[in-house]
């Protein structure tokens, strides 16, 4: 177990903590015996200043550059402003250590670090290289970087063994340790009834009540091969409507549109985004929950996603791109349909097989279960223990036993 005396962990954060349900996992796992702080820039509709949660402090701030053209040189100017604001509020807290979240954040951490000398963890939760929002231009100032970070961080993170063999064998990346992200465990019996879930509420005030519902949650993004899901609900026979939960953007406007365009608006409903505390109990709603990416960049080819684990820990069903991490638990556990390509008459077949079929859809909810007992968060954290024991004990480089 941890040493219990006056610790301290200054987490870097690019994205939200409120819906970043990894982020948000860990530092609730070291909160009771170690002082956590989150430093994070604001979103548009977040008030920056500091603010208390669960025994975790959240600090967000603003960034003057914000709204400057979204050309590489502004994004260069945005960049550096973020990474400088972002190292002094962290060497301001003096820390233990720092754990930055994501490649973006490592810059900062190693910047405060020589100002306050403490440790860094770098916490990889992508390929950040192969994301696809990067230009080519982008992809290599970003693997300069981690080439440049990797031999000055203490320890690293990966979400699952697939990354962490790119990261060793291409980067040059000490062995990481491989902390998937799995969702906190909880029993079913914790979760509200699916008739009650606020999901099922949504659904039945669009009118749709009677339709069965495939779940999709998390980023709604053009990465994500969603436009070849909702032009296969065009094909789709079951009756089931769509739910695409993950707030609006220009993207879902899009998304909007085409399912407009398609004749299948009333078969395709997009929700807000919500605060990944309250997940659960939407997910528990859905018949069944969809796992897709596009088969490019790398980064969506080797994704083990949260939302995979997330609808097995609420009893539900997958229908799932067949990527390798995906696949490896969809062979071990018959907890849905799997899809071999993005074509939208595959997409639907999938669909068609598992909610068309009461029978086959009742047998994967029952697999569920199995995968809800091993894939959790209580099973992996005390490998990130393991790791902080030995940060906290001085170690110049910590990799796996």
């Amino acid at each position: 177990m941890l040493d219990e005396s006056r610790r301290s962990i200054c987490m870097l954060l690019h994205s939200n903590y409120d819906t970043d349900a990894r982020v948000k996992r860990e530092a609730r796992h070291f909160a009771p015996r170690v002082r956590i702080r989150i430093i994070q820039m604001a979103e548009r509709d977040q008030e920056p200043g500091v603010r208390e949660e669960a025994g975790v402090e959240i600090e967000r701030f603003q960034i003057v550059t914000r709204d400057l053209p979204q050309s590489s040189f502004y994004w260069g100017i945005k960049f550096l402003e973020l990474t400088l604001r972002m190292a002094w509020r962290a060497s301001r807290t003096r820390p233990s250590a720092y754990h930055a979240n994501d490649l973006i954040m490592v810059p900062a951490a190693i910047l405060a670090s020589w100002v306050h000398r403490a440790p860094v963890v770098y916490d990889s939760h992508e390929l950040w290289t192969e994301t696809a929002e990067h230009t080519h231009t982008r992809r290599r100032f970003w693997l300069a970087v981690e080439r440049w970070v990797l031999p000055r961080v203490t320890a690293v993170i990966a979400v699952n063994q697939s990354r962490a063999e790119v990261m060793v064998s291409e980067l040059g990346s000490p062995k990481p340790f491989v902390i998937p992200n799995y969702p906190r465990h909880q029993p079913l019996s914790a979760l509200p009834a699916p008739e009650s879930s606020p999901l099922r509420k949504f659904v039945r005030e669009k009118g749709r009540g009677d339709a069965a519902i495939l779940l999709y949650q998390g980023v709604i993004a053009d990465s994500r091969n969603l436009d070849r899901v909702i032009a296969a609900m065009a094909h789709v026979r079951t009756p089931v409507v769509l739910v695409l939960l993950g707030g609006q953007s220009a993207v879902s406007r899009k998304f909007e549109a085409q399912a407009a365009s398609l004749g299948v608006a009333d078969r395709v409903l997009f929700h807000d985004r919500i605060d990944s505390d309250l997940l659960p109990a939407y997910t528990v709603g859905a018949d069944a929950g969809l796992v897709t990416y596009a088969e490019t960049p790398r980064n969506n080819y080797l994704c083990a996603p949260n939302k995979l684990f997330e609808y097995c820990m609420a009893g539900v069903p997958v229908v799932g791109c067949a990527f390798p991490e995906v696949t490896r638990v969809m062979q071990a556990y018959p907890i849905g349909e799997s899809f071999e390509n993005s074509k939208p008459e595959v997409i639907a077949a999938a669909i068609d097989r598992l909610m068309g079929d009461r029978d086959r859809l009742a047998r994967a909810r029952e697999a569920t279960l199995a995968v809800r007992e091993k894939f959790h968060w209580d099973a992996v954290a005390p490998e990130l223990d393991r790791l902080y024991d030995r940060v906290f004990a001085g170690e110049r480089r910590v990799t796996p036993d």
